[in-house]
């Protein structure tokens, strides 16, 4: 039997190389091509927040130069209309004389009301050729970010679909591994008695830590700070990056199929607050001093409550302003307590996820 089964473990071990390297290949791949993804997708989203900005400014522009024209046109006409009275009672200030033969006369007073109307003149024109180039400038940010809106939905279908052929990928190098770990184990004639002492006494039930239905207190990793995304996830360091309203990406969006578990950083306290923006939401205060946000919660496990590092405290999902878009965890790292300054996560994110 010992002979047998170091036989089986041989042929297994030189049969199953090659797909294990292959499933690998698969992986890689896939992860590649969804980090791709995620930073096209995030440049793009970049500059049509930058476009956005600009175009804001620019109808700001054109309507204070609009303002300006109306104020300048009230001038001119208040101009000609004084000068038109003065010209009715002061006969010396009649532009166009029919009774005088003062030629000279006649255009000095033509050249001095040129003269006083000529700087208000200039305004205008610049004001129209300003105008002109911002109404340009207008319509050429609206046709660009008509195409970014429909570059960027395409690139979240896309996003998306990456995100599953990486679990997809991982899934499938799961379980062969797991077939070829049980195929190659050394000691054949043990992993032979353990199956059969297993079908003779089946286990009566299913430890929770084993199944990743997340209930509360399971705790899926290990270490003293721990990926807050367990599973195949991609991101891009946005932290600055502008979004709507003028504001900035105070964190990083790591990108990975919706129900993907999360978990708690570090050891601490968990706490439950949604809000508009990030959806369900949930702050980790760590016991290093620090207090982690999680954003767009798909779902949230259990209640308020100390955690350990690697507990799972919810999914990936695409709650609050995340609707439309791939599923995401938007992550933050404050110093101090919630409302504490907010650093770049993406270094210590990129050490350990």
């Amino acid at each position: 039997m010992l002979l047998l089964g170091g036989q089986l473990a041989n042929a297994a071990a030189a049969g199953a190389a090659d797909p294990l390297s292959a499933a690998q290949a698969k992986i890689t791949a896939a992860q590649t091509a969804a980090d791709q993804a995620t930073q096209a997708y995030q440049s793009a989203e970049t500059r049509y927040y930058e476009h956005q900005a600009d175009a804001a400014r620019t109808q700001s522009q054109i309507g204070q130069l609009q303002r300006t024209q109306r104020a300048l046109a009230d001038i001119v006409r208040a101009r000609a209309v004084q000068t038109y009275m003065d010209g009715a009672q002061n006969e010396s200030l009649d532009l166009v004389d029919l009774n005088s033969t003062d030629v000279l006369d006649t255009g000095r007073r033509a050249v001095y009301v040129e003269n006083a109307t000529a700087s208000d003149r200039s305004a205008i024109d610049q004001f129209r050729t300003i105008s002109s180039d911002l109404h340009a400038h207008q319509q050429s940010l609206d046709a660009a970010l008509a195409s970014e809106r429909d570059e960027l939905g395409k690139m979240q279908a896309h996003q998306t679909q990456l995100e599953h052929d990486v679990a997809s990928a991982n899934q499938a190098a799961q379980t062969l591994r797991a077939e070829l770990d049980r195929r190659q184990r050394a000691d054949q004639y043990a992993t032979l008695v353990r199956h059969a002492v297993d079908a003779a006494q089946p286990a009566s039930g299913t430890n929770a830590a084993d199944t990743g239905s997340g209930q509360t207190g399971q705790v899926i990793a290990s270490g003293t700070w721990v990926c807050p995304v367990q599973g195949p996830v991609s991101f891009t360091d946005t932290y600055g990056s502008p979004r709507p309203g003028g504001r900035r990406h105070m964190g990083n969006d790591l990108f990975a199929p919706v129900g993907t578990p999360l978990v708690a950083v570090v050891d601490g306290n968990v706490w439950f607050q949604p809000d508009p923006l990030g959806g369900n939401a949930a702050y980790v205060d760590g016991v290093d001093g620090r207090t982690y946000y999680y954003a767009h919660l798909n779902d949230t496990v259990g209640g308020n409550r100390p955690v350990k590092a690697g507990e799972i405290i919810g999914h990936v999902g695409t709650t609050g302003d995340a609707q439309g878009a791939p599923p995401q965890l938007h992550f933050e790292i404050r110093l101090g307590n919630a409302n504490g300054p907010r650093i770049d996560p993406y270094p210590t994110l990129r050490a350990h996820c």
